[in-house]
């Protein structure tokens, strides 16, 4: 049976970023990885068009310890310029870790772009070994920009030490969600087609009833629960909020004023302007910024919106729990009182939803304190590894 046309297959675009500064040998170091990955993927894939494109650039950042966050950043706009699927940016320089004690790389699913850092593997003396935990390396942070999470036999496996031990392939059934998950991001882009939107909300539009389930998933992948254990700011403004209010007779009066139909209402507004108070707050519009409305950065900033929202909606349901545990400890009596319940039973759930309700209100304040690169980290960081 004859191969497929080419031509006719779904193309997949990457790119590997590399400093023009860097050294011969990288570079040749790099064109032997870009070979190796793209003939590798062309027998694992074949039912894709591969398409691979080394970039020397001479404005890379050159901040030292070179910032993960400002290198994602740089490598999504070069992705979007370059028309590219899915963007590597390569260094031999060492990271700055965030939330780890060290990291070799950083993917971003949100963002199509990971960073990979050489500088651990560089270490070895044996020449093969240094290729073989770059491969490694290379492919962890791809599996990841492709919906996989760790996998304790595959090279999904969480590593301290990249040093080129095996495995250094992904499983069968990884290969599978691969498959699954590239067949959406080969299609047509937005402005590619006849569907293509002449206004702003309206590309959106399309691309949300298009897109819609893949934008979800990509949401759901990013665990925005972690916000609340990274961000301290967030955090301490809220836990202070919620103690004065527990201690505040006037918060528990304005509980038993509010109907619990209301309050469901006033919850969801809450939500809302709270992320977009965040959102616009700490300038995350700027991501995946591009001249014209393009799939890929409006994809960037819905997936973003959404991933702050879920983990809005994520912190408000911990403050809940929080508090309705908080509510069964305290003396029934003297918070009905507070009230103004007289002798009528407090309505637990009811003045939790509050309590949380109120606390959303005080994080959205706390996330504006939030340094701007560490707010974006947290949101935009898939893993450090």
């Amino acid at each position: 049976m004859a191969d497929p046309d080419p031509d006719a297959r779904p193309q997949v675009a990457i790119g590997f970023v590399v400093d023009a500064a860097e050294n011969s040998e990288i570079q040749r170091r790099l064109q032997w990885l870009q070979e190796v990955i793209r003939q590798d993927l062309e027998k694992d894939f074949p039912e894709f068009s591969w398409n691979f494109r080394l970039i020397l650039r001479r404005d890379f950042p050159g901040d030292r310890p070179l910032d993960p966050l400002v290198l994602l950043e740089f490598g999504s706009e070069l992705k979007i310029e370059y028309r590219l699927d899915f963007l590597l940016v390569l260094t031999s320089m060492p990271l700055m870790a965030r939330f780890d004690q060290t990291v070799n790389g950083v993917p971003s699913n949100m963002l199509e772009t990971g960073v990979v850092s050489m500088a651990r593997p560089l270490e070895n003396l044996e020449p093969e070994r240094v290729d073989r935990a770059i491969l490694a390396l290379c492919r962890h942070i791809l599996g990841h920009l492709w919906g996989l999470d760790h996998d304790e036999d595959s090279v999904m496996r969480p590593r301290e030490f990249w040093n080129g031990d095996e495995p250094l392939d992904w499983s069968p059934e990884e290969k599978r969600q691969i498959r699954h998950y590239l067949r959406d991001i080969a299609d047509p882009r937005l402005e590619e087609t006849t569907q293509a939107a002449s206004t702003a909300w309206r590309f959106y539009a399309l691309l949300l009833r298009r897109e819609g389930l893949s934008l979800a998933r990509d949401i759901v992948l990013f665990r925005s629960w972690r916000m609340m254990l990274h961000l301290g700011r967030f955090t301490a403004a809220t836990a202070v909020s919620i103690i004065f209010l527990f201690l505040s007779a006037e918060a528990w009066e304005l509980g038993a004023a509010i109907r619990s139909s209301w309050l469901d209402l006033i919850l969801v507004a809450v939500l809302f302007m709270a992320t977009l108070s965040i959102y616009f707050g700490q300038n995350l519009q700027e991501v995946g910024r591009a001249d014209r409305m393009m799939e890929q950065a409006a994809r960037s900033r819905i997936v973003l919106f959404g991933t702050l929202l879920v983990g809005m909606a994520s912190f408000w349901i911990n403050l809940f729990l929080i508090s309705l545990g908080i509510i069964a400890i305290l003396p029934e009596q003297v918070l009905a009182g507070w009230a103004g319940l007289g002798g009528q039973p407090l309505p637990m759930v009811h003045f939790s939803k509050l309590m949380a309700t109120f606390g959303i209100l005080a994080s959205s304040l706390g996330g504006n304190l939030e340094e701007e690169h560490d707010l974006k980290a947290v949101l935009i960081y898939t893993e450090e590894t």
